[in-house]
């Protein structure tokens, strides 16, 4: 199996390989599918990441959102505990540059949002697979958030296709996704499609 490391460094050279106009119209079709996740159509409350350069540019969907009246959620780090804290934001002003360089809320413009409020995220990494797994940059910062004995919510990726390899290398605290969207499919994992299906029978 390949090793984290390599995969991260595959996936920044691919991210990195990239042109304006692939990215564009790709982000374009992400956007359109990520609306046709039922579990993400129907939350009221959407968490969403604010995108570095080379992940998948999430505005659009916020904008659609909002838009849509539904409740937008992003996260704040703390850096010293590897934790984050959930603030609702209801215009793009209230983020700004911060750690990492990642756009998060402004604590003092924005209201606090405990983790059983989120009814579905979206959710960015560098690589996914089949079974769900998710690769990040390795601080876990969505792992522990996820781990939070009040999370509920419906954890979808937002992965250009090309993220995906055969297997992510997995520890026992990892969570993996329930769903994932690129821009050629809405892929659903098999455990969620077994209790989808038992629920109908």
């Amino acid at each position: 199996m390949t090793g984290k490391p390599e995969i991260r460094a595959e996936a920044r050279r691919r991210l990195r390989a990239l042109s304006t106009e692939e990215r564009a119209l790709a982000e374009a079709e992400i956007t359109r599918l990520v609306w046709t996740v039922p579990e993400v159509a129907a939350a009221r409350t959407l968490m969403l990441f604010a995108d570095l350069p080379e992940e998948v540019s999430t505005d659009a969907i916020a904008a659609q959102a909002l838009h849509a009246g539904i409740a937008l959620v992003y996260p704040r780090v703390n850096v010293e505990t590897r934790t984050m804290t959930l603030h609702r934001v209801t215009a793009p002003d209230q983020l700004a540059p911060a750690s990492y360089g990642i756009r998060e809320p402004d604590p003092a413009l924005t209201t606090r949002v405990d983790p059983e409020e989120i009814e579905a995220v979206l959710v960015p990494g560098l690589a996914w697979d089949r079974r769900g797994g998710r690769l990040g940059r390795g601080a876990g910062y969505y792992d522990r958030l996820f781990a939070h004995e009040a999370w509920r919510g419906f954890r979808c990726g937002v992965f250009f296709a090309f993220q995906e390899v055969p297997a992510v290398p997995t520890e026992p605290w990892d969570v993996p996704l329930h769903a994932v969207v690129t821009e050629r499919e809405v892929w659903r994992g098999e455990s969620l499609a077994r209790l989808e299906s038992s629920a109908g029978d």
